[in-house]
């Protein structure tokens, strides 16, 4: 990761503390986390729900890949805030390995008991991640995803979050889209186009913005301050904004 995405992620966890100036402590909105106290996480195969395109022409072929594209890195890069909380999570050969293994439906396995992953393979809560929906105008990419982490070891809920994404991009005098130079150093590194490297880094940040907000797991060093820091609500909207800057709307309604 190049060191201008990194200041990015930095400034939206910057943006993040600070919108949450008014909102819940830790303490409150993540206080079955820290009763559970979990060390292990699973992360279970994305639940991707956004509609795709009917094929009658290549750009809806192009449409529907760069959403595969998108989606798949929303799951490879969830791991990575939940690893610098200090959690320890599967890396993905195994996590792959286990969904194999796994006979339910991502609906069941969202609802159902799960004491399994507890008892059988040392798993102390499961991540679910749902794309709902996915919306772009010519200079803008937004995703509605939903956050839900459960224990493992009674089934009980221990948080939840959902929020609407957008990334944004400035135009120039004919209308176009005026990518960052993160945006286009990411589609030169792996070989995409305008549409998929904004999702892409959508999700990325997204994923950062969010699971970074978790309490520090057990491999992490305890900092008694954070559980009075603020958090951000359990619904709202990201907006990363032309110049690369984070915004916080946190009315419910914004979604």
């Amino acid at each position: 990761m190049k060191a201008t995405t990194r200041g990015l992620i930095a400034t939206a966890l910057m943006a993040m503390l600070a919108a949450g100036c008014s909102g819940d402590k830790k303490m409150v909105k993540y206080g079955e986390v820290y009763r559970d106290h979990p060390a292990t996480l699973y992360i279970a195969p994305l639940d991707d729900r956004s509609e795709r395109r009917a094929v009658r022409t290549m750009e809806d072929s192009a449409y529907n890949a760069s959403l595969d594209v998108a989606t798949r890195q929303l799951y490879l890069t969830a791991s990575s805030p939940l690893v610098r909380k200090g959690y320890y999570v599967p890396g993905p050969l195994t996590s792959a390995q286990m969904a194999s293994t796994e006979t339910r439906t991502l609906k069941q396995l969202r609802n159902d008991n799960i004491t399994d992953y507890y008892d059988d393979l040392g798993m102390e809560a499961v991540l679910f991640i749902e794309v709902m929906e996915w919306n772009n105008t010519h200079n803008s990419w937004t995703v509605e995803v939903d956050y839900k982490l459960r224990s493992a070891r009674h089934g009980g809920e221990l948080m939840h979050t959902r929020v609407r994404a957008t990334k944004m991009l400035g135009t120039d005098f004919k209308g176009n889209p005026k990518p960052l130079a993160d945006d286009e150093a990411f589609a030169k590194k792996y070989g995409c186009d305008l549409h998929t490297a904004q999702r892409c880094r959508l999700v990325e940040i997204l994923n950062q913005f969010v699971l970074g907000d978790l309490p520090s797991g057990q491999r992490a060093r305890g900092n008694n301050v954070e559980r009075y820091v603020s958090s951000h609500p359990e619904y709202f909207a990201l907006h990363i904004t032309p110049d690369g800057s984070v915004m916080v709307l946190k009315n419910e309604e914004d979604l």
